[in-house]
């Protein structure tokens, strides 16, 4: 349990969309005293409520995965058993905890791997250990009995890996009826690692001329081998990713899946998704009172608000998309990568440092950390972004927003670029259109994900964000249907539509992505690459046979943070049903200056490639290519493609249908738009001036 020593003000609301007229629970910590909250305009830079009093108090955080139930039996003469599979061994670790205050039994690790177990009264305590330690990333199946008495309670510890058993003897009080039980990283020497199949009996687990524990490695066969004696049995495949796993004894005694431990892994033997893991880091839920409610005014349009909390010394602002009611719709839609912001939600520079090495491999910047990041980086109970290693090793899957997204702020800078990122850099977009004019409407990705394409089939041209990296199937679908059906889309973006991303109906605060086996470090093992929120494989969208550039005319070249080109424009962009695209630019290179990395080629970069599907009336209008030097590297799946695929092209199709699809291929794009009255700009302006009008966009 953590709470800053000196609080910092920070929150989370309860959703990222919301519709006008609807209320927001906004959750906050921060130091203890008043406060005040406000709706604000972050787009129009306006307030859109007065200001009202708040409390605000230190609120704790309580990371890691556990299985939780709060009433269990606990016999006088009883057992309990799992399997485990720890991720390392060193400090002690609490696999298990059962019991009440005047009754607690816990199997643990020991420094040195080796199990023991003890029970803790308040007149005294027992316990015993094994004289052998489990080994790290290999299943064993711990058993624990006991069986106290008024005179004397007995305790038996087995690991079934070796012969014999550790056993203590002790006078000590009886355990109440029932009890508490917790498995997994609990608050006090958790464990990481792998936990399957627990089980709570009335009696001893083991008996002469049974078949032995080991030999049992799935719910059915441990229900009918210990029949009556079984009092609960968690069983995570009979519901795999379920919040709650079911005992499978028929007794009730189901439990809560706290903080969302890993599920649909293999367990001992193979059992399919028998196994949970469980991790000290993992933060599904902070699980804070609400501080107050704010009602979305009826009359805000669409646009994207922020809760504003401010204290005597302190700030902090949680934004929300305001979707648009459905009777008022403008003919523009921005559709912010909402999943791609919870993918890199507190994304920590002290995990890229990992990963990259030396940073000179990928950028000739000094490196240096803003306050925030700063903060982030001793601050891991705030829960880790899909791109941070845990301190146990292994990725993380699942990234959630009932939680403070520190990183998730208008004047957030990265520090790789030291310039705006992701939602910092789309608010620029947002705000740019506003200046130019055009009236919009934004969605958010979940949006898109719950209304599909009869919710984008209301506007005539949809934008993306900089970075719409993460999509679901049904996301992905819906553009298609969009594009398919004559909707111009504008994606201004890089490294798009890239990963299988799950959202799962009983967890619909958080997305889910399996990486599979992209020769990277965070493969999955085999056969675990399925996501539990659909059962669908993860992954790339590439290896599912849906590369980006099947949709978008482009697709993920490279990535690196050296100085950013500017784009060369090709024969294609003459063409007569192309160059309007250019009408009033006169440079070439177009997008020799940005915000971030001082150009609009950079960042994450997309290209055209027929063989991954760019449809052959696609225009490559210009490119980079040739203008990055040696800290753009390409993506595993690319790395033997060389120097030529390093690059960033636009690109241009118009359908039959009257659909079309303009392609910025950048990250940078909308950093470039943002900063500079020039060409990108007067690009940006012509695509969409264009896509409006209703018969401009026919294929000629």
């Amino acid at each position: 349990m953590t709470i800053d020593r000196e609080p910092r003000l920070m929150g989370y609301a309860d959703r990222w969309s919301a519709a006008p007229g609807e209320r927001l629970a906004v959750h906050a910590s921060g130091p203890d005293g008043d406060a005040d909250a406000a709706l604000v305009d972050l787009v129009r830079e306006s307030d859109l409520t007065p200001a009202v009093p708040v409390t605000i108090a230190p609120r704790p955080l309580r990371p890691g995965s556990r299985l939780e139930t709060a009433s269990v039996p606990t016999p006088a003469r009883g057992g309990l058993a799992l399997w485990i599979r720890p991720k390392r061994l060193g400090p002690r670790q609490v696999v298990a905890r059962l019991g009440a205050s005047e009754w607690r039994l816990l199997l643990a690790l020991d420094e040195e791997g080796r199990p023991e177990a003890t029970v803790l009264t308040p007149s005294g305590s027992m316990g015993c250990r094994l004289r052998s330690a489990v080994p790290a990333g290999e299943w064993s199946l711990l058993a624990v009995a006991w069986e106290a008495a008024p005179l004397m309670t007995v305790l038996h510890l087995n690991d079934f890996r070796t012969p014999g058993v550790s056993a203590g003897r002790a006078r000590l009080p009886l355990p109440s009826p029932s009890g508490e039980l917790l498995i997994g990283a609990g608050d006090e020497h958790p464990y990481a690692g792998r936990i399957a199949l627990p089980m709570l009996t009335e009696g001893p687990l083991a008996m002469p001329g049974r078949v032995p524990l080991t030999d049992l490695t799935t719910g059915p066969e441990l229900v009918k081998h210990l029949g009556p004696e079984l009092l609960a049995l968690w069983d995570p495949s009979a519901a795999p990713g379920a919040p709650v796993v079911p005992d499978v004894s028929g007794n009730g005694h189901h439990a809560n899946a706290v903080n969302r431990p890993l599920a649909g892994l293999a367990g001992p033997g193979g059992g399919a998704r028998t196994a949970l893991q469980v991790s000290p880091e993992d933060l599904d839920d902070a699980r804070w009172p609400v501080t107050c409610e704010l009602t979305v005014p009826p009359d805000a349009g669409s646009t994207v608000l922020g809760v504003r909390l401010r204290t005597r010394g302190q700030s902090c602002v949680l934004p929300v998309v305001v979707r648009p009611d459905a009777t008022r719709r403008s003919p523009v839609a921005v559709v912010l990568p909402t999943f791609t912001y919870l993918a890199y939600a507190n994304h920590r520079q002290s995990s890229e440092a990992e990963y990259f090495g030396d940073y000179r491999q990928v950028t000739d910047r000094v490196i240096t950390l803003s306050p925030v990041d700063a903060y982030l980086n001793e601050h891991r109970e705030l829960g880790l972004s899909l791109y941070d290693q845990r301190r146990e090793g292994g990725h993380v899957t699942h990234s959630s927003r009932r939680r403070p997204v520190l990183n998730l702020t208008p004047d957030y800078r990265w520090w790789m670029t030291g310039a705006p990122r992701h939602f910092a850099a789309d608010l620029l977009l947002l705000r740019w259109l506003r200046s130019a004019g055009f009236a919009f409407d934004v969605l958010a990705d979940e949006d898109v994900h719950e209304g599909g394409a009869g919710l984008l089939s209301a506007y005539r041209v949809v934008l993306t964000g900089s970075h719409p990296e993460y999509v679901t199937a049904p996301e992905r679908a819906a553009f298609g249907a969009y594009v398919s059906g004559g909707g111009r889309l504008m994606y201004l973006g890089g490294n798009g539509f890239y990963w299988v991303t799950g959202v799962d109906p009983r967890h619909p605060h958080a997305i889910e992505v399996r990486r599979g086996h992209v020769g990277d470090w965070w493969d999955d093992e085999p056969g675990e690459d399925v996501l539990t929120s659909t059962g669908e494989p993860g992954g790339l969208w590439r290896h599912r046979g849906l590369a980006p550039q099947e949709l978008l005319g482009v697709g993920f070249a490279a990535q690196g943070w050296g100085p950013a080109p500017g784009y060369t424009r090709l024969p294609d962009s003459y063409r007569e049903e192309a160059s309007w695209v250019f009408e009033g630019v006169g440079t070439d290179p177009v997008g020799c200056c940005g915000l971030a990395l001082g150009g609009a080629a950079g960042d994450e970069i997309d290209r055209a490639a027929p063989e991954l599907g760019t449809p052959p009336d696609t225009l490559v209008l210009a490119t980079s290519a040739g203008g990055h030097g040696h800290h753009y590297r390409p993506p595993t799946e690319e790395a033997g493609l060389g120097a030529q695929a390093v690059r960033a092209d636009m690109t241009l199709r118009l359908l039959g249908s009257g659909g079309a699809v303009f392609a910025a291929g950048s990250v940078n794009w909308v950093t470039s738009l943002a900063c500079c009255d020039g060409d990108i700009r007067r690009i940006t302006r012509n695509v969409l001036s264009r896509f409006l009008q209703p018969a401009a966009c026919e294929e000629e």
